[in-house]
């Protein structure tokens, strides 16, 4: 596409503006989750683009707070800390679910699983590593490699 432009180009043809079409992927992007978007967190922080990440949600959040707990306004303060931590606990309710789904699927020890669940771990990387071709790979690991790799994302040497 490219090189045919080009060519156009250094021909002396008139070069035409075409927008890419965006085709819808068939590959599974993964488990799907909530996102801020879709909840009362978003309509109290409206100045948000529409793809904006979870972690822009919290930092914009912060901000938030702050200004409005200068500016004396406890009652917004509480609305959006409310909203926030109300869906952060749907977030991880819906992704532990992903989570041990997927814990099963791979045929992952039980005992490491509940093992999990002690730990203070970030759900959302949790179900990104779950759903990479190496957690198949991981499967036949012994349970400490198992254990590192879920825990730090990292494959001990």
């Amino acid at each position: 596409m490219m090189q045919d432009a080009l060519r156009k180009a250094l021909s002396g043809k008139a070069l035409e503006a075409r927008t890419p079409s965006a085709a819808p992927s068939d590959a599974p992007g993964g488990p799907d989750l909530p996102h801020p978007r879709d909840s009362e967190w978003a309509r109290l922080l409206p100045d948000l683009p529409a793809d904006a990440s979870i972690g822009r949600y919290r930092q914009e959040t912060t901000a938030q707070l702050k200004a409005w707990k200068q500016a004396g306004r406890k009652r917004d303060v509480r609305a959006l800390s409310q909203a926030r931590d109300k869906f952060e606990k749907q977030y991880d309710k819906a992704a532990w679910k992903v989570v041990k789904q997927r814990w099963s699927e791979l045929g992952y020890p039980d005992r490491l699983y509940r093992r999990l669940k002690g730990e203070k771990l970030d759900t959302a990387k949790l179900v990104d590593r779950l759903h990479t071709r190496r957690a198949d790979a991981m499967a036949e690991a012994p349970h400490d490699t198992l254990w590192t790799w879920i825990t730090t994302g990292r494959r001990p040497s």
